[in-house]
Parts: C-alpha cells; sequence; structure tokens
C-alpha cells in the first residue's frame, strides 16, 4: 500500500508542476538548456517511471494479493448467472446449409 500512496503522490507534484515544463510543445530542447540538465518534473517523471516499472504485473505485491480473490464476488453471483449460455429450442430455429 505503501508503494501506492508514494506513486499517487507523484502523480499529484507531476500535476502541480504541470506548466512549468522548460521543454518546447514539440519535446525539444531550448537553448539555454543543456541535456544533462533535468528540470525538476522531468526529476518526477523518472522517479514515476522507476516506482511504476519496480512492480511487475506478473509477481508483484499487488498482484500476489489480487490472486486470492474470486473472479466473482459472492454479491455478484446473479450477474454472473445471466451470462451463461443456455441452449434455445433447437428444433424450432431455422438453419442454412451452405455448399462449400
Amino acid at each position: 500500500m505503501l508503494q501506492a500512496e508514494y506513486v499517487l503522490d507523484l502523480q499529484k507534484q507531476l500535476t502541480l508542476l504541470g506548466g512549468e515544463s522548460k521543454k518546447e510543445s514539440n519535446g525539444t530542447l531550448t537553448e539555454e538548456e543543456s541535456i544533462t540538465s533535468m528540470t525538476p518534473m522531468d526529476k518526477m517523471r523518472s522517479q514515476l517511471d522507476d516506482a511504476i516499472a519496480s512492480e511487475c504485473p506478473f509477481c508483484g505485491d499487488l498482484m500476489i494479493r489480487e490472486i486470492s480473490l474470486p473472479f466473482i464476488l459472492p454479491g455478484e453471483a446473479y450477474e454472473a448467472a445471466s451470462w451463461e449460455i443456455r441452449p434455445h429450442n433447437i428444433g424450432a430455429q431455422k438453419s442454412l446449409s451452405l455448399a462449400i
């Protein structure tokens, strides 16, 4: 849960800094900005990328916690039953035979 809070905090900070980017609209660096310098927004983006990349979608902590939860919760059983495919009166249906 701590990791999720950290990611949310970084997202909020990035949103607040959204209008303060030094890059031009096409993404190129301005003349006064060197390639090695990073804006606070770029640093936060890098931290956010690292935090998200550290969580493996197959074996990360979130997946381990979620795997024990059922796909269909008990309260959703009625809705899940409505998904069942029931055969209709097949004799009453007309069929077309196609020659191949």
